[in-house]
């Protein structure tokens, strides 16, 4: 997962890829290490998901244009719209049914 540090980064990567994993996390923060670790190794199985995380002390203006309003929170895009969000409590089975549905759906078209 690539590290991000402004929002107008991370609105551009949205706006670029396909398929993006957002993960806004928190320094100190031990489940948000947890979620990372996952998520970035989930992400090795979908070659066509970027996947970026930004800390919230880095861009608290990120935090409210998502409405994070706790860490860790992870979102999904596709083409630029959030079609998935997950907050505090991952469910990683979930989340991988979700990748396939929108990764297999943009491959068909």
């Amino acid at each position: 997962m690539q590290r991000l540090y402004q929002l107008s980064e991370i609105k551009k990567m949205i706006q670029e890829r396909a398929l993006v994993l957002l993960l806004i996390k928190t320094n100190q923060c031990g489940v948000c290490e947890s979620i990372q670790a996952k998520a970035a190794g989930l992400l090795e199985s979908y070659a066509g998901v970027k996947g970026i995380y930004v800390f919230m002390e880095d861009a608290p203006d990120t935090a409210a244009e998502y409405l994070a309003l706790s860490a860790p929170t992870l979102l999904l895009f596709c083409q630029g719209k959030e079609v998935y969000r997950e907050s505090r409590f991952v469910r990683f089975d979930e989340l991988e049914k979700v990748l396939q549905r929108y990764e297999e759906a943009l491959g068909n078209l």
